[in-house]
């Protein structure tokens, strides 16, 4: 009964309310808890390093963080129980938790030392040209074209740059799925776009003031098309395509975002407003893959496929709908994929070229691609310049590869992505890196316009990538220990992932941290009919978590995470399934199933990815308890993620009636990230679907991670 659910969370939330948690029910007994520990009591860390702490124990109310010198190690709640230390100057520091247990309590403590970021070795960066010129001296720092200034939300302030509070930004940078990113810098902000397929709303506009700290500020669409595919109907669906290696730029007060999409056409997008604006849309059916925006001499070009040029021009639809892209023109080939001479054969110097970015930065047009030498698979990023553009000549390019290395934490090579200045005059790149289940994940490297390597050789007016060290030294081709970036620390925590206790007022929308997979059923999904709950409907069937509708999404991230959530399942039908699904290349699933006498049990299972596969139904690897009226389950899932020292990209699966006891249930997932499958990291879904009747539905009372 709902008046018993909501006493019964009206009483759990008052007394955890200083915990900020959604929900733990249940009373404490004092004398019977266990004494809580905590799980480092000393910690050496580099600056710029994040490590987690933990209070361990049962019977725990409440646990408080706090640093004795902030500025050399800041401590930030993570989870009920959890803290998250970031290494912020040299020296030493003592992070203390008060721990409320029972009627009782105590402080543990971790004594912090904190050294200098390591030292790295210089790379030499290898040289490659097309048609090798002169080039033509430039300033010590370039400036860019079209130098963009603040559009009509309010500019973000650009504060004197304080060297004692540098941004440090670690490997990886972000450690969770934001692959093929873009960005562009507007006044002191930051906005970088990425791909995010089938999922809804697509294509985030993340910002940030500091380059290392991003948080989701808007969507540049909400659903694409509104057919079966997209609509997980008649057993169709859009894994793998949807938006696709989305490129942003700012001109003349707009912002633009393009991406190409898979199987259906090309797509631009135009606001005012990026933060918190609608977007105008123009389409065509064409491919323009993984393309580049730039505007040039007063023209609008699209350059995809690595090297193939074209105009465009956009055109407002006559009765206020989607508006058209048009070529201007036919496409131009600014060059060709370079070859070599091996064995007295010419073949292909690179195997894999795409993902390209544009920019005119001085004298010179930049191409920054994605390559691997054709000889063995390798992530590198090779540039190609010339001072014309439009009426170039494919003699007139040069190649030089700008990044061809990894990052100490992970062996994958690191590439695809783009280069800003700042305010300041200082100039990154963002690349992103294959790590295997977690996804595609962004880190920051350096840009030295003026570089010489060991053996004198200078590359002059070539924006070459790497790391400076403390020093203030810079290493081509090196990620090899924490960077300060030259730019104020936001003092902000990444807002890529984040909890929800589905509290909400009629016509608000879902936190920004949630997209769905594929277009939701707005029939059949609410935060307010139950209020403080998310409730999925079962407006039809399906025979698997593939082509369920309304699964609420939220990424993972490295390298440890959970999932956590309760579920009231009294609504269910006799062949519903519903709860907590990991989903990788394969998937696995802790809920409640209904069986077909009407009789619920707590379960576990899993199977393959079955995209291609409608029929076919969940591999039951484990039942638990028998569930009875509206009583609550709570659900959690612990991932274990690859970090190049120990491999791991696991999941594993729990369940508790009470919040507090958990209990480990069915079988480990191993994952993978497959382009075959989702193409996308790991992720979890909040997942309710009918197998046998349409009409049941279930209540997601919250949703944490930690």
């Amino acid at each position: 009964m709902r008046n018993h659910a909501s006493l019964k969370k009206m009483i759990a939330i008052t007394s955890v309310i200083a915990m900020g948690l959604s929900i733990i029910p249940g009373t404490l007994n004092a004398d019977a808890a266990a004494k809580p520990k905590i799980s480092k009591t000393k910690l050496t860390m580099y600056v710029g390093d994040k490590a987690a702490l933990k209070v361990k124990g049962s019977k725990i109310k409440s646990v408080k963080w706090k640093s004795s010198k902030t500025k050399i190690a800041a401590v930030k709640k993570n989870g009920s129980k959890g803290a998250r230390v970031t290494a912020k100057k040299k020296g030493k520091s003592v992070i203390k938790a008060t721990v409320k247990y029972g009627s009782k309590k105590k402080t543990l403590k971790c004594n912090v030392t904190v050294k200098n970021v390591k030292k790295t070795v210089p790379t030499p960066v290898p040289t490659q040209t097309l048609n090798v010129q002169t080039p033509t001296p430039a300033p010590t720092q370039p400036t860019v074209t079209d130098i963009p200034g603040p559009g009509p939300q309010e500019p973000t302030p650009v504060p004197e740059l304080d060297m004692n509070n540098l941004a440090v930004a670690d490997y990886p940078t972000i450690f969770s799925d934001v692959p093929d990113c873009d960005f562009i810098r507007v006044g002191g902000a930051y906005y970088m776009v990425s791909t995010t397929m089938n999922l809804c709303p697509g294509a985030p506009i993340m910002k940030s003031t500091d380059l290392v700290h991003w948080e989701i500020v808007n969507y540049v669409y909400d659903t694409l098309f509104d057919d079966d595919a997209n609509n997980l109907e008649n057993n169709k669906n859009v894994y793998t395509n949807g938006s696709w290696a989305a490129a942003i730029r700012y001109h003349e007060g707009k912002y633009y975002v393009i991406f190409n999409s898979n199987g259906y056409g090309f797509f631009v997008f135009s606001t005012d407003d990026v933060e918190n604006g609608t977007w105008d849309s123009y389409f065509i059916k064409a491919s323009f893959h993984d393309p580049a925006l730039i505007f040039d001499d007063g023209s609008m070009y699209v350059i995809y496929g690595g090297s193939i040029l074209q105009e465009i021009e956009l055109v407002d639809s006559d009765n206020g709908g989607r508006g058209e892209v048009r070529r201007v023109g036919d496409s131009k080939e600014l060059f060709k994929k370079p070859k070599d001479i091996v064995d007295g054969k010419e073949v292909d110097r690179w195997g894999l070229w795409e993902g390209v970015h544009a920019y005119k930065v001085g004298e010179y047009y930049y191409l920054l691609i994605i390559a691997s030498p054709s000889s063995g698979w390798f992530r590198t990023e090779v540039c190609y310049r010339s001072k014309k553009l439009a009426d170039s000549t494919p003699e007139d390019w040069e190649e030089q590869i700008v990044y061809s290395g990894s990052t100490y934490e992970y062996g994958t090579g690191l590439a695809q992505g783009g280069i800003v200045d700042t305010i300041y005059g200082d100039w990154y790149g963002i690349l992103f890196q294959d790590h295997d289940a977690v996804g595609r994940i962004p880190s920051i490297v350096a840009v030295n316009w003026d570089y010489t390597d060991e053996e004198g050789n200078n590359f002059k007016d070539w924006p070459i990538m790497g790391t400076y060290d403390d020093n203030g030294d810079f290493h081509a081709s090196k990620a090899d220990a924490p960077m300060k970036i030259r730019l104020n620390d936001s003092g902000k925590s990444n807002y890529i992932v984040g909890d929800d206790d589905f509290t909400y007022n009629e016509g608000d929308k879902l936190k920004l941290v949630w997209q769905w997979n594929h277009n939701p059923d707005n029939d059949n999904w609410s935060v307010t009919e139950n209020p403080g709950y998310y409730r999925i409907k079962n407006g039809r069937t399906c025979n698997n978590v593939w082509y369920a509708r309304n699964s609420l999404t939220q990424r993972t991230v490295g390298p440890e995470f959970t999932s956590e959530t309760a579920i009231i399942t009294n609504g269910m039908k006799p062949g519903d399934y519903a709860g907590l699904v990991a989903v990788g290349s394969d998937y696995g699933m802790v809920g409640v199933k209904c069986d077909e006498n009407g009789k619920r049990y707590i379960f576990q299972g899993s199977g393959q990815c079955e995209k291609n596969s409608p029929n076919n139904t969940i591999n039951e690897n484990e039942a638990a308890s028998e569930i009875t009226g509206d009583t609550p389950v709570y659900l959690k899932v612990e991932y274990k993620f690859n970090t190049g020292k120990t491999r791991a990209d696991k999941a594993n699966f729990f369940y508790s009636l009470d919040g507090e006891n958990w209990t480990k249930i069915g079988k480990e997932l191993s994952m993978r990230f497959d382009t075959g499958t989702t193409f996308m990291g790991a992720r979890t879904w909040l997942t309710n679907y009918a197998t046998k009747e349409a009409g049941g539905y279930v209540d997601f009372d919250y949703y944490k991670q930690y």
